[in-house]
């Protein structure tokens, strides 16, 4: 069962970046601009953020495998469509029934987990479902580049599209294993009342403080190092790759620590406030090439042991039967907080302040601590059905 619902998430987060590396060929053979080509994940990005709430309260009263199964089949043929697009406007629309079928994933799957997964495994069951996450999104511009040499950009995105097809007919096949919590509408909390409750909201927040301060560090870690340190390119992407690693080797470690802790909140203060600390060190601090590098895996490593118990801190506030309602809305905060990082940080790189990058990144790490610590009083405010 974990096997099936990592499959989804990596395709999840392949098919968006599957995209960005064919830009140049896309621009060349079809005359948009960069800005048309972004317009293009920008829907898809966007459909998928707010698709996620009202897809997890149809997931919570009808059950989870069914939307699972429609989403895994649409992320599929919206991706095989891009490849057969003629114009902008056929790529919008497919990016736009990739976009609905990717909106489906978070809450089917936490809602699937939450249900199926016995509660001394669920930190471990997290941390796998993360890390293939993140698998996906370090597999899609190897594999796009090399694809586009051998088919050209169109037979790239058609044969990833048609490669998830597969995927779909496995989760269909053993969609009896894929039982998640559902309610009966009159026994379920209205979703207006738990999603606009206070510990959902500090949720959300912590998750997007949490993705804009990372998003700050990994969009411009590879531009600034150089400017702080004197390193070269080379070493400043290298350090970005230490990052990115050690974040999936910190998630699967968190899931054995989320597993075993009797406080998740000490875990994620622990872990964050120390990534935060190490980010200031890449800001502030001189050091060399390698040390840039050390540095920066560290600071990944303890980011990503904050996943699990981050995800177990959520399943506790979420009253029984709206697991992938409260996933839905919460994980919605990933996509905003990427999205309002980048702007203002690149500002800061225009004023000729890199290191600044670097602390406004950790005041965002730091601040989310907060959030997430007031939101552990979740179970003691209930939420009632009308």
């Amino acid at each position: 069962m974990i096997a099936l619902i990592a499959a989804a998430h990596f395709l999840s987060h392949f098919y968006i970046l599957c995209i960005p590396p064919l830009f140049p060929m896309m621009r060349a053979e079809l005359g948009l601009s960069y800005a048309a080509l972004g317009a293009v994940m920008t829907a898809l990005s966007a459909v998928t953020a707010f698709g996620q709430t009202p897809i997890g309260v149809r997931v919570d009263r009808t059950g989870a495998a069914p939307w699972l199964i429609g989403g895994t089949a649409l992320m599929a043929l919206g991706t095989a469509g891009l490849g057969l697009a003629p114009g902008w406007l056929a790529l919008l629309a497919a990016a736009i029934v990739s976009g609905l079928g990717n909106a489906t994933i978070h809450p089917c799957d936490y809602a699937i987990l939450a249900g199926s997964i016995d509660q001394r495994r669920m930190g471990r069951a997290f941390s796998l479902h993360t890390a293939a996450g993140y698998a996906g999104f370090a597999a899609a511009p190897p594999l796009m580049i090399a694809l586009e040499a051998w088919l050209g950009w169109r037979g790239a995105l058609m044969a990833v599209g048609g490669a998830g097809l597969p995927c779909t007919v496995a989760i269909a096949a053993y969609a009896g294993l894929l039982r998640s919590e559902t309610r009966r509408r009159h026994e379920a909390p209205p979703a207006r009342r738990v999603l606009g409750s206070r510990p959902i909201l500090l949720l959300f927040a912590f998750m997007t403080l949490l993705a804009m301060g990372a998003s700050g560090v990994q969009t411009f870690m590879v531009a600034a190092l150089p400017l702080i340190h004197g390193v070269a390119v080379a070493a400043a992407a290298a350090a970005l790759t230490a990052w990115l690693v050690a974040s999936t080797a910190g998630t699967l470690a968190g899931g054995w620590i989320a597993d075993r802790s009797r406080n998740l909140v000490a875990v994620v203060a622990a872990m964050m406030l120390s990534c935060a600390a190490l980010v200031v060190l890449l800001g502030v601090m001189p050091m060399g090439e390698t040390l840039v590098v050390m540095v920066a895996a560290a600071a990944g490593f303890c980011l990503g042991v904050v996943m699990p118990s981050r995800d177990l801190l959520v399943k506790r506030a979420a009253p029984a039967g709206t697991t992938g309602q409260v996933f839905g809305f919460v994980s919605a905060g990933l996509p905003l907080g990427g999205a309002l990082a980048p702007a203002p940080m690149g500002w800061l790189m225009d004023l000729g302040a890199p290191a600044a990058v670097f602390l406004a990144s950790a005041a965002l790490l730091a601040g989310a601590v907060l959030t997430a610590g007031t939101a552990r009083a979740a179970s003691a405010e209930p939420v009632a059905a009308e």
